[in-house]
């Protein structure tokens, strides 16, 4: 893991630090951010750049994720204990497997992949992101077994895992059903994501795949969800991916969406409004509904 000390100098030293000081005036080499911290400049950039998580076009989405915020991003988060412990339980789940084809899609400076190669160093880890930075060829190119890609390889990889990103996305649903077609047969897709309102880049139109992801991607030719110790959401690929899954998927993801706004509002009445609902013969339907 990263000391703050030195990522602060590289940052200093970097040509994105222009972009950055102005963000970072109070903090030094002694005083590290911590994770509200990094939100709350992020929203910054994201206020500054007149952007609208409800109004917003594709290009302004571009330039936002092409700003140097996500290479202090990627370095804040190789020098944090909370975000590495996850990265860490990932990779664990490799320990013993050995001579995989693994993708880290949206795999940013490398983080995840590196901590992958370490517990298996016979695989090999392509990086498949975007707004790949010149540092993050850097950053990996110790790991021989680590390779930055531009472009997608279908039916190749035993396992493709992407952390914080399809929160990102207009249309999460493409990119699952792009790594279904990316996977092997029996290939496992390993996902985290958090769809809530903590920064203001998590678009507001997706947060319904909260109560719904885990139930939506095995529609897509996925497994139920694989419960383990390790950070994320597991699921084996049990088929390829054809039209009648998706028009299924999309189906429950409008469900999932129009039901979002009752499940905000018990969640805000909790008990009482369990009470009522109860007394009205309307809880377990509603809970049905939600579940299902």
């Amino acid at each position: 893991m990263r000391k703050w000390e030195n990522v602060y100098k590289i940052l200093k030293e970097s040509d994105n630090w222009s972009a950055l000081e102005e963000y970072l005036i109070e903090f030094d080499e002694n005083t590290k951010p911590d994770v509200e911290d990094m939100w709350n400049i992020m929203n910054q950039v994201w206020d500054d750049m007149n952007l609208d998580n409800l109004n917003y076009t594709e290009a302004e989405l571009n330039k936002y994720y092409s700003h140097p915020v996500w290479f202090l991003n990627g370095l804040f988060i190789e020098c944090d204990k909370t975000s590495m412990e996850h990265r860490k339980s990932i990779a664990e789940y490799f320990k013993d497997k050995n001579n995989l084809k693994i993708v880290d899609y949206g795999g940013g400076f490398g983080t995840l992949a590196k901590e992958i190669a370490k517990v298996s160093p016979t695989s090999t880890i392509d990086i498949y992101d975007p707004h790949a930075s010149e540092f993050a060829y850097k950053n990996v190119g110790d790991f021989k077994n680590i390779s930055i890609i531009s472009g997608i390889k279908l039916n190749h990889y035993d396992f493709l895992v992407n952390t914080d990103f399809i929160e990102h996305v207009e249309d999460p649903l493409e990119y699952i059903i792009q790594h279904n077609k990316m996977l092997k047969n029996n290939g496992v897709l390993i996902s985290h994501w958090n769809f809530s309102d903590i920064i203001k880049c998590h678009l507001p139109k997706n947060f319904h795949f909260k109560y719904s992801m885990n139930k939506i991607i095995p529609l897509l030719g996925f497994s139920d969800e694989i419960i383990n110790e390790n950070h994320g959401h597991y699921f084996k690929k049990e088929k390829i991916v054809d039209e009648e899954d998706i028009k299924k998927a999309y189906k429950k993801a409008r469900k999932s969406k129009n039901i979002y706004p009752i499940i905000k509002f018990i969640s805000k009445g909790k008990k009482p409004l369990k009470i009522i609902l109860k007394k009205l013969g309307m809880y377990d339907f509603i809970k049905r509904v939600i579940k299902n």
